[in-house]
């Protein structure tokens, strides 16, 4: 009897549903992984994240080897064509039963549909789990009956819901039977052109990597956690979402270990681990939100009054903001962390995609995929997530006259301005006093650039329009 398992966003061994599934009920288990260009474009997935995607499916494959999994790499054109690539693999390896793990999108649930269409009909069994979330999308309900649309209700419930079953992810492989199939990932030609500048030295792939940059946040930083996540400077994040987001590790293994050091609390004990764990399940409210949700994946804002709002588009403002260019140090110097490291501190990810959307009034939409094109740990539900809570336009929306000062942000998060220093190297000089907002003066000797706009006046802007378009969704 033979299983196939087709891996998507989940490039690992441990506390891999469908893997563990197929290797305790079948003798001989293959595994695919389709490859899309086509895909990965409509996704606005980034230049470094696939590069870290390669090699981790390189690292996997050498796992899978050591088992008699043989991994087979197939490309495709879109989302169209993989139902029938499964189907056609199916019938060739004669095939009993077709594992997956699920994903979140619309596409990815459109073709899933498709694929067990196909399957049946050739009486091809198949089998479907849920591995980035704790709970299947839409099964923690309200006392109305209907999905959560705010976070700390949400989390109430999951924290009442939880059992520590769920958790129970050990499983210890066994090598297969031997095949007759070999893996072809040495000779699969992807189609990939590496143009970032990222040093992938800081990104090392495999689940022993991504297992030891757990272990070592857990016994050196989380305590801390509470308190230095905040400042730029300070390494005091755990930095696993590259991990998370292409699978590498499960939500279920970080939400373990982190509950061991707290006595299996969620609420009490140490503000760090319960600060962090608060992260995970914002991570699963995300994924909830565009499952019930659907219309967040299309692009419309969470808030329908918010489709009124006039958005403005001035090209020149763009592109200083994505060269880090628009006078404002904090925000430049976030920026440049985005395209020399591929990955942006949490709290700045809020302060730019605030300026953007408040300060500059440009569609939010726009940032959102900028950030997905440069992030190695974009994740389409996070992401989207955070820029429409930053551009209120989401759930648990910021009121939309709140807006984030960068001011006031760089002098509370970065107060020696050393993180300001780090990536905008002109400003290196300057004082902590002066470096938040430097002077004409400054300026000129730095050879940085005037403030793109005048702040005060931003914000005004931005409160009367989203105030206008409030006023004409409650009046229409």
């Amino acid at each position: 009897m033979k299983s196939l398992v087709w891996l998507r966003s989940d490039l690992r061994l441990n506390d891999n549903p469908s893997l563990k599934e197929a290797c305790t009920k079948y003798s001989e288990v293959h595994a695919i992984y389709i490859y899309s260009a086509q895909q990965l474009e409509k996704h606005n997935e980034s230049n470094v994240k696939i590069d870290f995607l390669i090699q981790n499916l390189i690292h996997l494959e050498n796992n899978l080897s050591e088992l008699n999994i043989p991994l087979t790499i197939i490309e495709s054109g879109g989302f169209s064509e993989d139902p029938l690539l499964i189907k056609n693999m199916a019938v060739e390896r004669q095939i009993n039963k077709v594992f997956w793990n699920n994903q979140i999108g619309e596409d990815e649930q459109a073709r899933d549909a498709d694929t067990v269409k196909l399957l049946e009909d050739i009486n091809i069994e198949c089998a479907s789990f849920f591995d980035q979330v704790i709970y299947e999308p839409g099964t923690l309900k309200t006392g109305q009956g209907g999905p959560y649309s705010v976070f700390t209700p949400f989390k109430r419930k999951w924290i009442e819901n939880f059992d520590m079953d769920f958790l129970d992810i050990e499983f210890n492989y066994e090598a297969r039977k031997s095949s007759n199939i070999c893996s072809n990932i040495e000779s699969f030609k992807f189609k990939f052109n590496k143009n970032h500048i990222v040093d992938m030295e800081q990104w090392k792939p495999g689940e022993i990597q991504a297992e030891l940059r757990l272990n070592q946040f857990l016994n050196n930083k989380i305590y801390g956690y509470s308190k230095d996540r905040n400042d730029p400077i300070i390494d005091g994040t755990s930095r696993i979402s590259p991990y998370l987001a292409l699978g590498i590790i499960s939500p279920k293994k970080c939400i373990l270990e982190a509950l061991k050091l707290n006595n299996f609390e969620f609420s009490t004990g140490h503000s760090g681990i319960t600060k962090w764990i608060d992260e995970i399940i914002w991570r699963e409210f995300y994924k909830n939100i565009m499952f019930c949700f659907p219309k967040v994946s299309r692009g419309q804002p969470f808030q329908d009054y918010s489709k009124l709002i006039k958005w403005r588009y001035v090209e020149s403002e763009f592109n200083a903001w994505k060269d880090g260019k628009t006078g404002f140090p904090i925000v430049d110097a976030a920026m440049c962390q985005l395209k020399n490291e591929g990955w942006m501190h949490n709290r700045l990810r809020m302060v730019v995609a605030m300026f953007f959307t408040k300060n500059m009034l440009h569609d939010w939409r726009l940032g959102e995929a900028y950030f997905m094109q440069n992030l190695i740990d974009g994740d389409f539900a996070s992401n989207n997530g955070g820029w429409q809570w930053s551009s209120s336009t989401g759930t648990d929306a910021a009121p939309y006259f709140r807006i984030f000062n960068p001011i006031t942000q760089s002098t509370n998060f970065d107060k020696e301005g050393k993180f300001i220093k780090k990536y905008i190297p002109e400003l290196k000089d300057l004082d902590k006093s002066v470096i938040h907002n430097p002077s004409r003066e400054h300026r000129k000797y730095c050879k940085y650039p005037e403030p793109i706009f005048d702040l005060k006046e931003s914000r005004l802007r931005a409160i009367e329009a989203f105030k206008i378009a409030k006023s004409e969704y409650q009046n229409s």
